[in-house]
């Protein structure tokens, strides 16, 4: 008996004989069925492919435009999605930039002064140098960020601080080419041997300390005027980027032609001999 109740090729004539009972009853309630309750059954099967093959492929749709919709709700978050690494290498760049320019400021306010050594005199090259290649990096990352890596253009020519915001840098970098220019005739003479070569006079020492420290309030200004403007402060949709854009030229063209006029045909007072006693 236990042979036969666990042998499978013993067992499959009842398995057969109960398939068919089943069979037969299922055919009985399916005939005791009204006409019209089995064609319903039958569209409501033919139509049970066709609602998930809707559902499936308005699932596809969805996907599919998800990202569109990102780009259009989160331009930034988009775009930072599709290359994060130049993203954040440009982002890095402009505050590095930034913090060469105030270290740059702050070496040469330390090292003006109305004579100064053959030391000194090279360190203020180095440091006029390094400051002019730091408002390059800014220049060129902050291009970058807002043209590809930040809110984009169409954001930043409609808001009033970002052009308070070039024109501190421009009122900045414009004011500097007095001091270069100066730093600039100073190195020329120590190269041609000149007599009192590092010599910049009380007055000429003055005026560059004021310009330095104007070029510090300027620079200190910027991050609060980024801060604003990335957040949407005084957003005007309406205002045209020419608006922003014609001040900010003027100012830099302007005071970029007075203060290279002003070292060009500086004069100071006569230096001094020292006298031995």
């Amino acid at each position: 008996m236990a042979a036969i109740a666990f042998n499978p090729t013993l067992a499959l004539p009842a398995r057969v004989t109960l398939a068919k009972g089943r069979a037969r009853s299922v055919a009985v309630r399916a005939s005791a069925r009204p006409a019209g309750s089995r064609a319903a059954s039958k569209i409501d099967t033919e139509a049970q492919p066709l609602a998930v093959s809707d559902a499936s492929d308005s699932k596809g749709l969805a996907l599919a435009a998800l990202p569109l919709l990102t780009a259009l709700a989160l331009p930034e978050a988009a775009q930072a999605a599709v290359n994060p690494v130049a993203s954040a290498f440009a982002a890095y760049g402009h505050y590095l930039g930034l913090v060469l320019v105030v270290a740059s400021l702050t070496t040469e306010k330390f090292l003006v002064k109305p004579e100064l050594t053959e030391d000194e005199a090279q360190k203020l090259v180095i440091a006029d140098s390094v400051y002019g290649i730091a408002g390059v990096l800014v220049l060129y990352t902050g291009y970058l960020r807002v043209t590809q890596y930040g809110k984009g253009w169409e954001y930043y020519a409609h808001e009033p601080i970002f052009w308070v915001k070039m024109g501190l840098f421009a009122v900045m970098g414009s004011s500097s080419l007095f001091c270069t220019t100066k730093i600039v005739q100073m190195a020329v003479k120590k190269t041609n041997g000149e007599e009192n070569a590092t010599v910049l006079g009380e007055k000429l020492s003055a005026r560059m300390q004021k310009i330095i420290n104007g070029e510090l309030l300027a620079i200190g200004s910027i991050p609060l005027a980024a801060a604003l403007m990335a957040r949407g402060v005084a957003y005007a949709e309406n205002m045209p980027w020419q608006a922003g854009a014609a001040p900010v030229a003027l100012v830099s063209l302007g005071l970029s032609v007075k203060y290279v006029k002003e070292a060009l045909t500086w004069t100071d007072e006569p230096v001094k001999e020292k006298v031995e006693a």
